[in-house]
């Protein structure tokens, strides 16, 4: 009865190590917020006097999910001078978003093996387990033990990012001339498609651009993560003009 005491503490102890180490190392290098945000491209708007700051603002979330980018947006152009108008024919830019996505990342599910800390702790009990009395039964059930500590190890802590993706589309009026072709193609079933071709004179520019931005923390919540994620867009926003 004691030797099998005895490896028990044994195995567990291993089992431990393993799931204890990324463990930590996920607490001890996530334990601060770390917020990231990337554009896909560059907006150069040319520089225009005061008088002429005017936005047309039109914002759109098709995540599903509550949030609350306009008001954000409004502030951080106001802040800068910036008039926001309802009526697009006098605004000297239109500015338009998506909010595409806003999900949540488990990023210690798999480690660098591309097996869970729990499925390696579960290999390594019926390892041990195989090498002692009882044979096949007695490595499945240090496995399925081990597991389930190493289970229970990985809920306590979790290394998590929320993620937001836009779409951002600038229009600005130029005061010249711009000839635009705009090219459509839309799917016919699984095998064709139809291209359409329009062309217009028209005195605006177009530019459009995506943003990601990205917060991670050990155990972040939505509720937390999401006004990060919002005041990042609003720094990219106010960055562009």
């Amino acid at each position: 009865m004691r030797k099998i005491f005895k490896i028990i503490l044994f195995t567990l102890a291993i089992v431990f190590t393993l799931t204890s180490c990324s463990t930590m190392h996920t607490v001890i290098g996530k334990r601060n917020l770390d917020v990231q945000t990337k554009m896909s491209d560059s907006i150069w708007l040319e520089p225009v006097a005061p008088n002429q700051r005017t936005v047309f603002l039109q914002i759109r979330n098709t995540t599903g999910k509550d949030l609350n980018i306009e008001s954000k947006v409004r502030n951080t152009l106001t802040s800068k001078g910036y008039t926001i108008v309802d009526d697009p024919t006098v605004a000297r830019y239109w500015l338009q978003a998506n909010i595409l996505k806003v999900d949540k990342v488990n990023l210690n599910e798999e480690n660098e093996t591309g097996f869970s800390d729990a499925v390696l702790a579960g290999g390594v009990g019926a390892l041990l387990g195989g090498t002692r009395s009882g044979g096949i039964y007695t490595a499945v059930g240090w496995g399925l033990a081990s597991a389930a500590v190493a289970t229970v190890a990985d809920a306590l802590v979790k290394d998590v990012q929320y993620a937001m993706v836009t779409d951002i589309l600038i229009t600005e009026k130029t005061g010249k001339t711009v000839d635009v072709t705009t090219r459509n193609s839309v799917k016919q079933g699984s095998s064709g498609s139809r291209t359409s071709t329009s062309k217009e004179t028209t005195d605006m520019d177009k530019y459009s651009t995506r943003v990601l931005s990205i917060a991670n923390k050990v155990n972040l919540d939505f509720k937390d993560a999401v006004p990060i994620l919002e005041d990042e867009l609003g720094k990219v926003i106010g960055g562009i003009f």
